[in-house]
């Protein structure tokens, strides 16, 4: 629990800056920072020294990491989806979903799902990226996978559509998991019992996939490119992934590159204040 001093309204409206500035630049092309945004999103109406020194530390990873590219190259077209979802990892017992949405040559078969032995589809750069905390508490990290598949599922219908009057007609869009039970609910071939009480707006993609719009399955997790984005990760993690989803990865500078005595938590409000 954060017990630190809350920030005063002109720190606040200082938070609130730092985070549309920054979402805009994550959304197109920096997408390593919509985690700590969504985080700090979440509390930028009740700040305190806590979330200042979170939000400078973020600024310090984006002075060491300026100037993101991603890279696109020729593919078939075709809509593929990374699906991943952290169970009961936000404050008020709140899961996180994430998609990796790319476009990529069609599947040899585009009516069945590949398998676990088989090479995964050409790697490309991002056209979307999901990362939202889901507001209702979720019981059992199944039902957080399959929430994700609904966002995820949802988020790519606009997608298809405007990809199919562009002159790109869509087979069922492959979307990777790393829960079989998830897999399992979408097919019906997991019966529920226990799991009863998942809410059934979710069902929503078990339709949908039985439409043929949407081709569900497995692969373990370590192969799952929405993991990045499901959750806070420790700095050496950020600095082996970031040549996964950018085109370069050249770091400026050291730890703490952010002007120390203009944006440190000791002057966040002190500055707020001066404006």
């Amino acid at each position: 629990m954060d017990t630190t001093e809350p920030l005063t309204p002109a720190a606040l409206t200082r938070l609130q800056e730092i985070i549309g500035t920054l979402l805009y630049y994550a959304r197109a092309v920096d997408s390593s920072l919509l985690v700590a945004l969504g985080t700090l999103a979440s509390a930028q109406t009740k700040g305190t020294k806590a979330t200042a020194k979170a939000a400078t530390q973020l600024l310090n990873y984006c002075a060491t990491h300026p100037d993101a590219k991603v890279r696109f190259h020729a593919s078939g077209m075709t809509l593929s989806i990374h699906s991943d979802a952290s169970y009961l990892s936000e404050d008020k017992a709140r899961s996180r979903a994430a998609g990796h949405f790319i476009l990529t040559d069609p599947l040899p078969d585009p009516t069945k799902a590949p398998k676990p032995t088989e090479p995964t589809q050409p790697r490309n750069g991002a056209i979307l990226i999901l990362s939202t905390i889901m507001p209702m508490v979720l019981s059992s990290a199944t039902e957080a996978e399959l929430a994700a598949l609904f966002y995820n599922a949802k988020e790519a219908c606009v997608l298809r559509t405007t990809l199919t009057e562009m002159g790109h007609p869509q087979p069922a869009t492959p979307i990777q998991t790393d829960n079989e039970v998830a897999v399992g609910l979408t097919y019906d071939t997991v019966k529920q019992r226990r799991s009863k009480a998942i809410d059934m707006r979710f069902y929503w993609i078990r339709d949908r996939v039985a439409n043929n719009e949407f081709l569900i399955y497995w692969r373990k997790g370590s192969e799952n490119d929405a993991d990045y984005h499901s959750k806070h990760h420790a700095t050496k993690h950020h600095i082996n992934m970031r040549p996964n989803y950018f085109a370069t990865s050249a770091q400026v500078g050291g730890r703490g590159c952010v002007d120390s005595g203009r944006l440190s938590v000791n002057r966040f409000a002190t500055d707020a204040k001066s404006d």
